[in-house]
C-alpha cells in the first residue's frame, strides 16, 4: 500500500513539474512572439496555454496589444478588458479599448466607455481625453449638369432641369452625457424650364429653395442609438397669367414642405444597421416612407466593408416607389478610403440618410453609380464623390395623377464635403 502511495505522488509531481515546464518554455515562446509582432503565432501559443488551464494578466496584455496593431478590434477589447478584470490598477488597457471603439467607428461606445473608467485606470492619456467627442462643424458644395429635353408646348407639369447646384453647412455638438444635436442649411439652386397648364411655351428661371436640418441622437450602451430628425424647405414661385401670349399679372408665393421622422441604428463590430420612418408632404400630396440599412465589415475595421439600403415611399396620389443601392468601400493607405456604390428606383421624391438630403423633383433618378476618396488628415476630412445619373422625366397630370411622354436623359455630378472635429 505504501508503495502505492509513493507511485502515485511521484507520478503526480513528475506530471505538474512537465506542465510547469510546458508552461515556462510556452510563455516563453509567447512572449517571443509578441517581440516579433508574429501575431498568428502569438494566438497559437496563447490557445496551448489557456488549453493548459492557466490565464494570466501579461498574457491578454500582449495578445491585446497585437490585436490592436493588427487592427482586429473585437479580439482586442476582449483581451484588454480581460487584462483590466485580472489587474485592478491597470492603466494600460483602458486607453487601448478606447481607441479600438473609436477607430472601428463606434465613437458613441468609445465616449460612454471612457465615462465608466475610474480614475485611478486612467493613464496620462486618458485622463486628457474629453469626457465627451467635441463639436463637429461640416460644409460642402455639389453640382449637377443634366441632359436637357425642352418641348415647344406642354400642357402638363414638367421640368427641363439644366442644373442643380447646393451650399450646405451645419454642426454637430454634445447636449449631455447621452445626447448630440444636428443643425444644417442647405441652399439649393435648380436652373430649368417649368411647363405647366397655365404656361404650356416653357418659364425658364432658377429656383431657390432654402432647407433647414434638425436631429437629436439619443446613445444606449453596445451600440444602439435612436434619433429623430426633420427637414423643413421654404422657396418662392411666381404665379403669372397671360393674355394672347403675354404676361399680363403675377405674383410670388412662398412654398413650405417638411419630413419628419424616427428611426434607429445599431453597430457591432462586424455587422451594422438601422431604419427609419418619415412622413412627408410634396405637390399637393403626402408621402410615408421607410428606410434601412445592413453594412457588414468582415475585419471588425474600417478598412473593408459593404452596405446594402433600401426605402420604399408610398404616395397618397401616385402609389408606391422604392430606392436601393449597395455600396463598397475600402482603405488604401493611412490618408485614402475610396467608396463605390450605385442606386437604382423610380422614386420622384429623393429623399435619403435620414432626411439630411431632400430633392423635391419629378425627376426620377432610375440608376445613379457613384464614388468617392475620402481624405482624413487628423481632424479634418476631406470627401469629393462623382456620379453619373441615368433620370426619367415624365409629363405629370397632377388633376387626374398620370403621367405620360416619358424621357431618359442622363447627368454627371461633382459633390465635396469637408468636415472639422474640434
Amino acid at each position: 500500500m505504501r508503495t502505492l502511495v509513493i507511485t502515485v505522488t511521484l507520478s503526480l509531481l513528475s506530471i505538474g513539474l512537465w506542465a510547469q515546464n510546458d508552461f515556462i518554455s510556452l510563455d516563453r515562446a509567447n512572449y517571443d512572439y509578441y517581440l516579433k509582432k508574429d501575431y498568428k503565432n502569438l494566438k497559437k501559443s496563447a490557445n496551448k496555454i489557456l488549453a493548459l488551464g492557466t490565464d494570466y494578466y501579461y498574457l491578454r496584455l500582449r495578445l491585446g496589444i497585437l490585436s490592436y496593431e493588427k487592427e482586429r478590434y473585437a479580439t482586442s477589447v476582449d483581451n484588454f478588458l480581460r487584462a483590466r478584470q485580472m489587474n485592478p490598477f491597470d492603466t494600460i488597457s483602458s486607453e487601448y479599448v478606447f481607441y479600438s471603439y473609436l477607430f472601428s467607428g463606434r465613437t458613441n461606445d468609445a465616449y460612454l466607455f471612457l465615462k465608466r473608467v475610474n480614475e485611478h485606470q486612467k493613464d496620462r492619456q486618458l485622463k486628457s481625453i474629453k469626457q465627451r467627442e467635441g463639436t463637429i462643424v461640416y460644409g460642402g458644395y455639389s453640382f449637377n449638369s443634366y441632359d436637357v429635353y425642352k418641348y415647344s408646348t406642354n400642357s402638363l407639369n414638367y421640368e427641363a432641369i439644366e442644373s442643380v447646384s447646393a451650399l450646405n453647412a451645419g454642426t454637430q455638438f454634445g447636449m449631455g452625457e447621452h445626447m448630440r444635436g444636428t443643425v444644417g442649411f442647405t441652399n439649393l439652386n435648380k436652373k430649368s424650364t417649368v411647363y405647366s397648364s397655365t404656361d404650356s411655351t416653357g418659364e425658364y428661371g432658377t429656383l431657390t429653395q432654402n432647407q433647414l436640418y434638425f436631429r437629436l441622437n439619443r446613445f444606449f450602451e453596445r451600440g444602439w442609438e435612436l434619433y429623430g430628425f426633420a427637414h423643413c424647405l421654404f422657396y418662392n414661385t411666381d404665379n403669372s397669367t397671360r393674355t394672347y401670349g403675354r404676361r399680363s399679372s403675377s405674383s410670388t408665393t412662398l412654398n413650405t414642405e417638411v419630413l419628419y421622422g424616427l428611426g434607429f441604428t445599431k453597430k457591432s463590430w462586424y455587422v451594422r444597421g438601422g431604419a427609419s420612418f418619415y412622413h412627408s408632404n410634396y405637390s399637393s400630396s403626402t408621402q410615408l416612407a421607410a428606410e434601412g440599412s445592413l453594412s457588414v465589415l468582415p475585419f471588425g475595421n474600417l478598412n473593408l466593408y459593404t452596405t446594402v439600403s433600401g426605402m420604399f415611399q408610398h404616395d397618397k396620389n401616385w402609389g408606391n416607389t422604392y430606392q436601393s443601392n449597395v455600396e463598397i468601400g475600402s482603405k488604401v493607405f493611412k490618408y485614402l478610403w475610396v467608396e463605390a456604390g450605385l442606386l437604382k428606383g423610380n422614386s420622384f421624391l429623393y429623399s435619403r440618410y435620414q432626411g439630411s438630403f431632400v430633392n423635391n423633383s419629378f425627376l426620377i433618378p432610375q440608376s445613379s453609380y457613384y464614388g468617392s476618396f475620402i481624405i482624413p488628415i487628423k481632424k479634418i476630412t476631406l470627401t469629393v464623390t462623382g456620379n453619373y445619373t441615368n433620370n426619367v422625366l415624365y409629363s405629370w397630370d397632377t388633376t387626374d395623377y398620370t403621367r405620360t411622354l416619358k424621357v431618359e436623359k442622363s447627368s454627371v455630378g461633382i459633390n465635396t464635403l469637408l468636415t472639422i472635429k474640434f
